[in-house]
């Protein structure tokens, strides 16, 4: 195994849940959105605001292609990163793609406090929240190898749930 894509939608847990998995397998992580904040020195909110959605998948995009060149890792995408078909070729093609699946009521129950989410800046993120889970929900489901559910656990607990389903040994390289 080369890489380890974790994809979901926004509070799926991709970031805590990949920090405690490359802890856990001895593997590199990387966030995508970390990764695009460093390279453009704004952050999601702003990139939004200031460029517009079409200028951070690009970022997106390339951040990708960079982390898929890796060796070895874990990488937390975005949620929005499997709607570019060539992403999800890049991920399938350099590694093993993990759906993190999640309710929609624990979605809610983790993002609705949050401000850095520049999707949910809308006079009702909840119903916008329902908007892009029926959107993208079809779509994890059709991209992933493996899924797990999150609903009621932690982040390191989900992690154990990935060791076990891919077969990593604690600090096993993949």
């Amino acid at each position: 195994m080369k890489k380890i894509y974790l994809i979901g939608m926004m509070g799926a847990g991709k970031t805590e849940t990949g920090r405690a998995l490359a802890r856990e397998a001895g593997l590199d992580f990387v966030d995508l959105d970390e990764e695009i904040v460093k390279r453009t020195h704004m952050t999601i909110n702003e990139i939004f605001e200031c460029r517009g959605e079409p200028f951070f998948r690009k970022a997106e995009r390339d951040a990708l292609e960079e982390a898929s060149r890796s060796k070895n890792g874990v990488i937390a995408t975005g949620g929005g990163a499997v709607l570019d078909p060539e992403n999800v070729l890049l991920m399938r093609s350099s590694g093993k793609v993990v759906y993190l699946r999640t309710s929609l009521a624990t979605l809610w129950q983790r993002t609705r406090t949050k401000t850095d989410r520049p999707l949910l800046r809308a006079s009702n993120p909840e119903e916008v929240l329902a908007k892009l889970f029926a959107q993208r929900k079809g779509v994890y489901e059709s991209v992933h190898d493996f899924a797990v559910n999150t609903d009621g656990k932690t982040p390191g607990a989900v992690a154990e749930d990935i060791v076990k389903l891919l077969g990593l040994g604690s600090h096993e390289r993949a």
